[in-house]
């Protein structure tokens, strides 16, 4: 890991649809390509990441010497914490980095940003999920100081761990 490498992240706009979309699209293509059942590329489009902008949540792109190499969402609430969802936390999703640009430490100088920037918000708490049954992120996210806070169940069977950092 290059702890030393300058990324550069900023807001996306509106018009950056097909370039956030495309970080998705290439990290869901990998995770099925290693049997990992956590996003189906079949089930993206591009106006899921329009609607994300609709909606008013914050995304944005991470670039390295002007390339872009990473992506994450930043919302203030999240109905799958339930009743423990409140004001003092943000929420990190769509976190995806170029599948180009794996091991380079893109991913966790990009998550070290977003935990800044919601701290910067004035948020005490930081949450994210996994599936369930994708051990390796699990592990990363333990590795990344997150704590398991409980488990999530879908009505079509599938199971994602919530974690937070205080």
């Amino acid at each position: 890991m290059n702890r030393n490498m300058i990324l550069n992240v900023r807001k996306a706009t509106i018009d950056e649809c097909e370039v956030i979309f495309d970080l998705w699209i290439g990290s869901a293509k990998w995770l099925k390509s290693k049997g990992i059942d956590q996003w189906d590329p079949n089930h993206f489009d591009v106006n899921q990441v329009r609607d994300c902008f609709e909606k008013g949540y914050e995304m944005f792109l991470t670039r390295r010497n002007g390339e872009v190499v990473g992506t994450c969402l930043i919302c203030w609430s999240d109905a799958i914490w339930k009743e423990l969802d409140h004001d003092d936390a943000g929420y990190i999703h769509r976190f995806a980095v170029s599948r180009r640009h794996a091991g380079l430490g893109i991913g966790r100088q990009l998550l070290q940003w977003a935990e800044d920037y919601i701290k910067d918000q004035g948020k005490h708490t930081i949450r994210l999920d996994c599936m369930s049954d994708n051990p390796r992120l699990n592990q990363y996210y333990q590795a990344c100081g997150y704590a398991y806070v409980r488990e999530f169940r879908w009505d079509n069977g599938w199971r994602a761990n919530l974690y937070e950092k205080k």
